[in-house]
């Protein structure tokens, strides 16, 4: 497990892991906390708010203020991760983003919410969800035209 204040942020913190099942052995309690979501994560994005004195990683997150925490142990997931951070840590950004999804037509936003409770995700991640998948994914990842 390694560490990664973001030079760009330092509110943010990336934490590296050598693989899936130790990164949800890790993070797993924390984000079931947070969304519900615990197993077979492909990563994990959560405020720091929803880490326990119990947590392994409470000591590091509260030394060094950290408002957002970061799991992967694959390279590949981190922008998706890492709008998470942006979409929780930049307010005109959220803004932006939830204004862009609440001027969808009805059937659009019901298919896009459909389609993540179907993955999983509960109503409060539902906005945040859409955008990192949104910008991350092929164009036609939700199955409809955007």
């Amino acid at each position: 497990m390694q560490y990664l204040i973001d030079p760009n942020d330092s509110r943010l913190l990336i934490i590296r892991f050598k693989n899936k099942l130790l990164m949800n052995k890790t993070l797993g309690q924390i984000s079931f906390r947070y969304e519900g979501l615990s197993s077979n994560c492909e990563g994990h994005n959560f405020p720091a708010e929803y880490v326990n004195k119990s947590d392994l990683i409470y000591d590091f997150v509260h030394k060094h203020k950290i408002l957002y925490i970061i799991g992967i142990y694959n390279y590949k997931s981190i922008n998706h991760e890492k709008l998470h951070a942006k979409y929780f840590l930049d307010s005109n950004y959220k803004k932006i983003i939830d204004n862009e999804f609440n001027s969808l037509d009805d059937k659009k936003k019901l298919h896009i919410t459909n389609f993540l409770k179907k993955l999983g995700y509960c109503d409060k991640v539902i906005i945040d969800e859409y955008q990192a998948y949104k910008y991350t994914e092929k164009s036609n990842f939700f199955g409809i035209k955007l």
